[in-house]
């Protein structure tokens, strides 16, 4: 453990959270989140993120939405709405800054530092959005065409070894499209919520090639490409007692370890798309197909007293691996507890313990991990 505070401030802002999800938000928010996860034993990977999310819809004008994160990793996107016509929307979006295609090399459980290496970039894009109507009035349905491109650009850590030989800087062109019927808030505390969605996204590398250690060298393919889906609800059940499951499953075509699906941690806002599983380190599961189930069931320990919840989880994957990081078990279990502190109206923090049940760790099973969040609303 560092014995100074500023190195623990920097690590919060030293990684860089997923950009916010494709849709278009209603809600005014200005929120700070923090996240920070590590292991309770073993060299296991550290992993966190600090942003400003900052959402404004009708902005200066009834049809324009802006929205920013900002974090060493920018991001900046204006949308207008009813426009081409009525239901349609065109988006423009860009970013850039630091360690959003950082890599983290993680073999049957074990963290290779030498074989790490810090990704940076800077992406644009346009979006065309369509939302027609809701159902019953409350839930939304959107699509999404998006056209993007990127310049990824990959370094060596001080840890990386001098022998390993990196991906070569390139530009990543990407399409996505996808169909949203609800939403889920970008919140850590969430009582009611119902999202089904479906989404495919093709990505072209013009610089393809090798990366790796010598002698293990792996390749990287041009064309990338990925489905999934998602079921998504969280309601209350009973007195002040909240439930929430989410379903996601995914598969892929030709693929590689820099485009794969990555499973692993409990941070829920470290990507764009966390698959999240307690227990087990970030990113830890590099898996071709996928399905992943994640429940949670949260309450108050002491009745009639709001400034304290408890959440228990329980996550199942079932994993088809990318070939050269197979693990011994295709079903992994993570289980998870967290204490939830509502300091003010608007502070929250969580603190979590998450046990990966079938993680391979020192010759055995059992990973463990601790995770603390806060969320201000400003």
């Amino acid at each position: 453990m560092r014995r100074v505070i500023l190195p623990v401030l920097f690590l919060f802002f030293s990684f860089t959270a997923g950009k916010a999800s494709a849709q278009i938000d209603p809600v005014p928010r200005s929120y700070l989140e923090l996240g920070f996860e590590g292991p309770l034993r073993g060299n296991g990977p550290v992993s966190g993120y600090g942003y400003f999310l900052w959402n404004r819809p009708h902005f200066f004008d009834e049809d324009l939405y802006v929205r920013a994160i900002v974090s060493p990793y920018i991001f900046l996107e204006a949308i207008r709405d009813n426009w081409p016509g009525k239901g349609q929307a065109i988006g423009i979006s860009i970013g850039g800054g630091f360690f959003n295609n950082n890599f983290e090399q993680i073999q049957n459980g074990v963290y290779s530092r030498s074989e790490s290496f810090q990704g940076d970039g800077a992406e644009a894009s346009v979006s065309y959005y369509v939302h027609p109507f809701k159902i019953a009035g409350i839930l939304p349905v959107e699509g999404l065409i998006r056209l993007g491109t990127q310049y990824a650009l990959y370094d060596r850590t001080s840890d990386t070894s001098p022998a390993y030989r990196l991906p070569g800087d390139t530009f990543i062109h990407s399409a996505r499209v996808g169909v949203r019927f609800g939403g889920i808030p970008p919140e850590l505390v969430k009582t009611k919520a119902l999202e089904f969605s479906l989404w495919h996204e093709a990505d072209y590398r013009v610089k393809a090639g090798t990366h790796g250690s010598p002698g293990a060298l792996k390749s990287t393919d041009h064309l990338t490409q990925q489905s999934w889906v998602i079921l998504s609800g969280a309601m209350p059940v009973w007195l002040d007692h909240t439930a929430s499951v989410s379903m996601t499953a995914g598969t892929t075509g030709d693929t590689d370890e820099l485009s794969c699906f990555r499973l692993g941690s409990a941070l829920p806002f470290r990507d764009e798309f966390p698959f999240i599983l307690h227990g087990y380190y970030i990113h830890e599961i590099f898996a071709r197909s996928f399905f992943l189930l994640n429940t949670s069931y949260r309450l108050r320990p002491v009745p009639d007293f709001d400034k304290i919840m408890l959440q228990l989880d329980w996550d199942y994957a079932l994993v088809d691996y990318l070939p050269d990081h197979e693990l011994r078990r295709h079903c992994l279990n993570g289980l998870g507890a967290d204490i939830i502190f509502n300091l003010t109206k608007d502070l929250t923090f969580s603190a979590g313990y998450g046990y990966g049940v079938d993680a391979p760790r020192h010759g055995g099973y059992g990973g463990h991990e601790i995770n603390l969040l806060v969320e201000w609303k400003l």
